[in-house]
């Protein structure tokens, strides 16, 4: 039985993909390399991040990395109000909530972004807690994963963590609880059904899943 629901946050209950495509083809075009396509992006983009960027050709570490995150992150800053959330993402966190199944956020984001941005999108009154990164670099979810469901004081077999990569079917398992996996974010549904754990197209289906 789910008693708590572990939300992802960039791809997954806000649908950024397209802002952070047209972030990174801004950088792509300062570095003077090809630009990538939405679609290729998500056939292509995993974590660590610097490794994905070391597979476009872009700086991976050192100054230059710390440059380009910089740079990449004041600019979502500025512009994270133009995306919007995942269809029908308020009302599935409504619905869990009146099931009385509680809810925190996990996410690679900085923490004060994170408090920011779902504050922002009027997310933070259906979560327990949110837990953001103490960097810019999307480092260390994987870390922190096992600290967060013994804050919550469960049993990761309790739990249900949805996120739209293969890093948080990673996490999942690393942690012993749940997964589903959303296919509208920043990897393709391709790719995530080759784990075992179930795909969905859309996150009302998550209410479906924890009643079954």
């Amino acid at each position: 039985m789910i008693k708590h629901v572990i939300w992802d946050w960039n791809g997954t209950l806000v649908d950024d993909v397209n802002l952070c495509v047209d972030i990174l083809n801004q950088v792509l075009v300062a570095y003077m390399k090809p630009t990538i396509s939405v679609d290729l992006y998500r056939r292509k983009f995993f974590f660590p991040v610097n490794k994905f960027y070391e597979s476009i050709e872009l700086p991976s570490s050192g100054t230059e990395y710390e440059k380009l995150a910089n740079v990449y992150i004041k600019e979502y800053r500025n512009r994270f109000s133009d995306c919007m959330l995942h269809s029908r993402a308020l009302e599935t966190l409504e619905v869990l909530n009146k099931l009385s199944i509680s809810q925190s956020i996990l996410s690679a984001g900085e923490q004060k972004d994170v408090d920011s941005f779902a504050c922002f999108f009027n997310v933070k009154q259906w979560v327990q807690c949110i837990d953001g990164a103490s960097n810019i670099e999307a480092k260390g979810k994987g870390d922190r994963v096992a600290a967060h469901i013994s804050k919550l004081k469960l049993d990761p077999k309790d739990v249900l963590l949805i996120g739209d990569t293969c890093h948080d079917q990673e996490i999942a398992n690393l942690a012993g609880c749940n997964a589903l996996l959303y296919s509208r974010g920043h990897v393709d549904a391709e790719r995530l059904r080759q784990f075992k754990d179930p795909v969905i197209e859309s996150l009302y289906d998550v209410i479906k899943w924890v009643r079954d």
